[in-house]
């Protein structure tokens, strides 16, 4: 039954129950007729007080039941933030490597081209020593770079 049949069904009690106590004209009547429902009354309000403390158990129950569900969420939550700070990590540590790399091959590539250019002009692949042992140290603290981020992760 919905809500609104509900009230018209109260409110056409009350009229005819208004009705009926001016048609009887008896008051005293009316007040005694009421009364006999005191028992009634008093276990209608003692069973309303028992299903609202029901309710009060339930909610608390509920209540319970969420704040389990939402702990496990948060720790669900908190690994999978781990997850991806180690996978953030990782890609950083490649991204390193692969920078590193290509300064080893660039650095390489300068080597060459300084013994070249000291054999073509100078007749000594070791003219240029100077420039040569710059980029061999270069080369030997990216390889160290590359060794420390293999060790980190």
């Amino acid at each position: 039954m919905n809500l609104k049949r509900l009230v018209f069904v109260f409110v056409l009690l009350w009229l005819l129950s208004a009705c009926l106590t001016l048609w009887i004209g008896d008051m005293s009547w009316a007040s005694a007729f009421g009364d006999s429902f005191g028992a009634v009354n008093a276990l209608f309000s003692g069973v309303a007080l028992a299903l609202a403390v029901y309710s009060m158990i339930l909610q608390q129950r509920q209540s319970a039941e969420f704040e389990k569900n939402t702990i496990a969420t948060l720790e669900q939550q908190a690994r999978t933030i781990g997850l991806i700070e180690k996978n953030l990590v990782q890609q950083a540590n490649v991204a390193r490597v692969t920078a590193l790399s290509f300064l080893i091959q660039r650095d390489e590539d300068r080597i060459e081209s300084l013994k070249e250019w000291g054999r073509k002009a100078y007749e000594d692949e070791n003219y240029y020593s100077k420039g040569i042992k710059a980029a061999q140290l270069r080369i030997d603290e990216y390889q160290r770079k590359i060794r420390d981020i293999g060790t980190a992760g």
